[in-house]
């Protein structure tokens, strides 16, 4: 009998959670201790980001992560696929499609419905991803048992 490895997610929403700043169409987003708690979050618990952010769309969504400073150590495995209902649902097709996916979480800004909540660290816009919600998401990691479907 084979094993394999499961691969814990992070899926990954770009404004509000790294681009504070609500005019910012750019996709050059300055927000040092959002990425910083992101590589440390990814890296010290060996996750890989799925990105759901409507950020999604454009061509360099990849590069903008690396660009604002994440560190090539984080694996950025894709993005969940374009929907016109919600990201929570966007979120649940992916994992529904991906049986490999061991503990998950999400960091958004937008509101999830209570079933996501173990899993959810939800941010505000302009302040957006720091130090209390890492430590937020660190407990949640800790409480999460590997996802069963």
């Amino acid at each position: 009998m084979s094993t394999q490895k499961r691969e814990n997610v992070l899926f990954l929403d770009y404004d509000g959670v790294i681009n504070i700043e609500p005019d910012n169409f750019s996709g050059y987003f300055e927000n040092p201790e959002a990425i910083y708690f992101i590589n440390k979050l990814c890296i010290e618990n060996d996750f890989k980001i799925v990105v759901t952010s409507s950020w999604k769309n454009h061509p360099q969504y990849i590069e903008f992560l690396h660009e604002a400073g994440l560190d090539s150590k984080v694996e950025i495995i894709g993005c969940t696929e374009m929907s016109f209902k919600s990201r929570e649902y966007e979120i649940k097709q992916f994992l529904n499609e991906h049986p490999c996916i061991g503990k998950y979480l999400i960091i958004d800004d937008a509101d999830f419905s209570p079933e996501m909540n173990n899993h959810l660290v939800q941010t505000a816009f302009k302040i957006g991803f720091n130090k209390l919600k890492y430590q937020e998401a660190v407990d949640k990691i800790n409480k999460m048992d590997d996802l069963v479907i």
